[in-house]
């Protein structure tokens, strides 16, 4: 964790519900995410986004890059007050490399970890997350949750720029669904690989395509399967 960065106590809140199930009526404890409203302060403007309320200097810095025109650079992150930020940009990181290439049996190994590593989602069934795989070392490097997917993708760019990583020779693995919105963002991040243990969407594929980027989608190590929605003529992804 960076120095200064903010923590806090994110324990799931308690609270009582009403529940239906199996005919019957019941009222038990339970509990949800905390989910909070952040400042963003960048190039003179204010913006606001939703998030679990921890490290959010990586996900202020990941928003500002990939969201409002940051691109793939060096990132300063001040704390205004509770809950605000500022965001500035300083050199430029190279972010032009390949992400080589995976088996498929290293991929849905690395995805069963991914998922099944203790986090957030099991206390709440409320989070998505987003890993960066190295498949020249074959190790996760950095993994993110939140609540929304698109965080999850910030939190990563945050952390890239903060430690100077470039993302293009990095894997993406995210729990979501790639729709349009994801898979551009993912690709202005600099990615050319990408696995979602979900589906993908016509427009993504038509994005994968026309970037040059590897796109797999339902990588399920329980299912023994994955769909390869789109490769390079010289693939990625390893038979």
């Amino acid at each position: 964790m960076p120095k200064n960065e903010t923590r806090c106590s994110c324990e799931p809140k308690p609270i009582t519900v009403t529940q239906y199930k199996d005919g019957q009526w019941a009222v038990h404890p339970d509990v949800v995410s905390i989910e909070v409203p952040i400042k963003l302060n960048f190039n003179g403007e204010q913006h606001m986004l939703w998030a679990w309320p921890e490290h959010l200097e990586d996900l202020v810095a990941g928003h500002a890059l990939l969201d409002l025109g940051g691109g793939s650079v060096k990132t300063t992150v001040e704390k205004v007050s509770e809950g605000e930020f500022t965001v500035t940009t300083g050199d430029a990181i190279e972010n032009d490399l390949e992400p080589g290439k995976l088996h498929g049996s290293e991929m849905l190994g690395a995805m069963a970890t991914f998922i099944a590593e203790e986090g957030q989602w099991h206390g709440t069934g409320c989070f998505h997350r987003a890993g960066v795989y190295n498949a020249s070392s074959h190790t996760m490097l950095h993994r993110t949750e939140d609540i929304g997917r698109h965080n999850c993708v910030d939190r990563l760019a945050g952390w890239a720029s903060r430690t100077e990583t470039p993302l293009s020779g990095l894997v993406l693995m995210v729990s979501a669904r790639v729709t349009a919105s994801l898979c551009a963002k993912a690709i202005r991040a600099g990615y050319k690989f990408i696995i979602s243990r979900s589906a993908v969407t016509s427009a993504s594929i038509a994005m994968a395509e026309e970037h040059g980027v590897t796109l797999v989608g339902f990588a399920r190590d329980q299912e023994k399967r994955f769909t390869v929605f789109h490769d390079l003529q010289t693939p990625r992804v390893l038979t």
